[in-house]
Formats: C-alpha cells, structure tokens, sequence
C-alpha cells in the first residue's frame, strides 16, 4: 500500500515538473503578444536571455534589448515603469549594466547627483561605510584618479583647497618624507611618467566606455533617473555597479571630483587609507613631488 502510495506522489511530481518545463520552453518560443493573449498574466510573461520586458504604451508588452528599452522610453513609446522587471534578476541586472555603461546617460545620474545635494550626501555616506568594508573599492576609485592626468590635476586641486587634507599630509612623515625625496629615475620626465602602481593594473587594461546612445529628450531621462533613484533596489544595483568597476568611476570623477572627493577626505580611516594608495603610486607621487 505504502509503496504503491509514494510511487502515485513520485509519478504526479514528474508530471508536474514536465508540465512546468513543457509550458516555460513553449513561452519562450511565442512573442510577448502571443504569451499575453494566452497567459494575460505579465508574471507568467518570459524573453530570451538578454532581452528585457516593457510593456507599451498601447498596453502590449514586447520583449527588447536593454538599449532598445531605453530608446523607447527617450522616445516615448512606453513610460518608465519597471514593474516587470523588478523582480526578474537577470533582466534587472541586463539593463543596470547598459545604463552604467553608457557614458551619456550616466551623465544624466551625475547631474541628479549634482543638483540634488541629499542625493550625493547619501551616495557618499554609503559609499564611504562600503569602502570601510571593503577597501578594493576605494581602489576603483584612486585608480583611475591617480594615473588620468586631467584628473590627476584635478585631485591635486581639491588636496590643496582642502585645509584638512593638507594638515593630515603635512603630519605624515612618510608623505613628508616622499615629497621632499628626489625623483625616481634618471631624469625629471622619466620619473614622471613612471607610472608603477600595484593596485592600477587592473584599471588600466579596462577598456573605456563606448557606449555613446544618444538621447534626445533630457527630462524624460532626467525621470528615468529619478525613478531609479526613488527605488532602492535598483539604486543600489547602480551604484554597486559604478563603485565595482573603475572605468565608470573615471567618469564620475571627471564631472564631479569635490563632491566625491571632499566627503573621503572628511573621514579620518577613509583619508588614511588614500594617503597610504598615493604613497604606493610611484607616478603620482613623481607628479605631487613636481608639483610641490
């Protein structure tokens, strides 16, 4: 009786997990439309693997590429709803990948940033308690700092009108002791443009950013923007992507280098710890000798 029992549960499982796989690999070989005429139900709703799901202004849902996606919304042929998305992993982290990477919409983020103050207060209080945790992330971002030269001037600019940054360095007698050393190398400019940096490498070898989607509507991405903000999960998808690669750090650096700047070298551990990667940057540190 009892094998008889467990050998019926075993068979209706199989069943079950048959009918699952049969009707998830027939969705996926219809169109949106046709999924949403048979299912009408946008959680049952699937796409291919790097595709993501919107649903159009006409009330049909389409399944796009995430460039495709953000054209639409510039154009207005769907409105910023990610409704669909949300709770679809790989299609969140799709789109947060072609967004990080696209030096013109990133702009966009930057400049919510910018005149948001609250916003980059934020940002940066996160960012700050992430790098405590975890100091690889500081490196993206003294990476590219430390060996760009306009944004190497640009650092070297924030230092010396930063009073406590300066009295921090002035105090260190390794930096002292640096600063005031010859240049490394046989002559001025060779030492200068020494750039030996053991915590760089993996910034350099990045390939820059060229993903330059154009967009023609700026307050409508502006609310892209904002509606990422607004929603904590993808915000913080954003921004974990920007801190985790130094190539979108590079530019959010070139735009906004006293916001980021200034609230690191606020934090005592935070101004520690960026004293300590410059000292270790022979290049940079050939370039403040120069400089001083």
């Amino acid at each position: 009786m009892k094998t008889n029992l467990v050998f019926c549960f075993l068979l209706i499982t199989n069943l079950l997990i048959i009918t699952i796989l049969y009707e998830n690999s027939f969705a996926e070989n219809l169109s949106p439309r046709q999924q949403w005429k048979q299912f009408a139900d946008p959680d049952l709703l699937t796409c291919k693997k790097g595709f993501v799901l919107l649903q159009k202004n006409n009330g049909y849902p389409a399944c796009v590429t995430p460039s495709t996606y953000l054209k639409l919304i510039d154009r207005g042929f769907t409105k910023v709803d990610f409704t669909l998305i949300l709770n679809r992993h790989d299609m969140m982290t799709s789109l947060m990948q072609n967004m990080a990477s696209n030096q013109n919409l990133m702009s966009h983020w930057h400049d919510m940033m910018i005149k948001n103050p609250t916003v980059i207060t934020k940002t940066m209080t996160k960012w700050i308690s992430q790098m405590k945790e975890n100091p690889e992330l500081l490196a993206n971002i003294m990476g590219p700092i430390t060996s760009e030269p306009k944004l190497q001037e640009k650092m070297i600019y924030e230092m010396k009108k930063y009073p406590i940054m300066e009295n921090s360095l002035k105090q260190n007698q390794m930096w002292m002791d640096s600063v005031h050393r010859p240049m490394m190398g046989s002559e001025m400019d060779q030492g200068m443009h020494n750039d030996e940096c053991g915590w760089c490498p993996e910034y350099i070898h990045h390939k820059p950013m060229n993903n330059f989607l154009w967009f023609s509507h700026y307050d409508t991405m502006m609310d892209l923007m904002y509606h990422i903000w607004i929603n904590d999960k993808m915000n913080q998808d954003m921004h974990e992507f920007m801190l985790e690669n130094p190539e979108y750090m590079a530019q959010m650096s070139d735009q906004m280098m006293g916001e980021i700047l200034g609230p690191m070298m606020d934090d005592p551990e935070i101004r520690e710890q960026m004293v300590k990667l410059m000292l270790e940057h022979q290049g940079f540190m050939n370039l403040i000798r120069h400089e001083n």
